[in-house]
């Protein structure tokens, strides 16, 4: 079991932990239920949603609950709360790969002029835009896999620190995948980072579900008016 003291020091030191069982079978499977029941009436099951505290109550319900928050509250406090939700599966038909990059875009309610936060841009219908780097070091996110994800089917990849670096060049960016390394987790568990960790994913080697819920969470307001989508 890990221990919180490891964990949070291992979050401040390499921007992601690896947590191999937070769920059980029975909340995966209540979970994949909610998941594909917005989908129905659909010929193929989805590959990616967007707006998941808005579209599926259980997604935003498994937030409050404590297997959670007792990987949230260590590094963002009691006051921490989720501001969006993604879906990712890759299976045969639909198996792609993600280049190196940091997370550095957030979803907000409306579009309003402020100081350091630009470029914005629309994604199914809401705001999103880069904040100022204060905003992004005061997040965390949670990826809870659904499925065992494993090098030959999209694990993501991950470099150790670079969290700690800033907004990254393409030239650092370059530079420091030459320090990635893959990171396996098991049905139930949670890779959790921080959004500035440099991280990619590869194409499915062998293609197969791997469902994966992406969970953001702030603990604090937007500065100058601005709203977390998500809250």
């Amino acid at each position: 079991m890990t221990s919180i003291a490891s964990y949070t020091e291992q979050i401040e030191r390499d921007g992601f932990a690896c947590i191999p069982k937070v769920l059980d079978e029975a909340q995966i499977s209540k979970l994949k239920e909610a998941l594909y029941a917005i989908a129905r009436g659909n010929k193929s099951q989805p590959y990616g949603l967007r707006r998941l505290l808005e579209k599926v109550p259980a997604i935003r319900n498994l937030c409050t609950q404590s297997c959670i928050r007792h990987w949230v509250e260590p590094i963002l406090g009691e006051n921490a709360f989720p501001v969006r939700g993604l879906f990712f599966d890759k299976t045969v038909n639909a198996n792609w790969g993600i280049r190196w990059h940091q997370d550095v875009t957030i979803a907000v309610q409306q579009r309003l002029e402020a100081p350091g936060f630009s470029p914005w841009s629309q994604k199914e219908g809401v705001c999103h835009v880069q904040p100022p780097l204060e905003v992004l070091e005061k997040m965390l996110a949670l990826r809870v896999h659904l499925d065992d994800t494993g090098a030959d089917n999209g694990c993501l990849w991950v470099v150790p620190g670079s969290h700690r670096c800033g907004r990254l060049s393409r030239q650092q960016v370059q530079k420091l995948t030459e320090r990635g390394n893959a990171h396996p987790i098991p049905r139930g568990g949670i890779l959790a980072m921080k959004p500035l960790l440099l991280h990619s994913s590869r194409r499915a080697a062998t293609p197969r579900h791997r469902r994966i819920l992406h969970l953001e969470f702030a603990t604090e307001a937007l500065p100058h008016g601005l709203k977390w989508y998500g809250s």
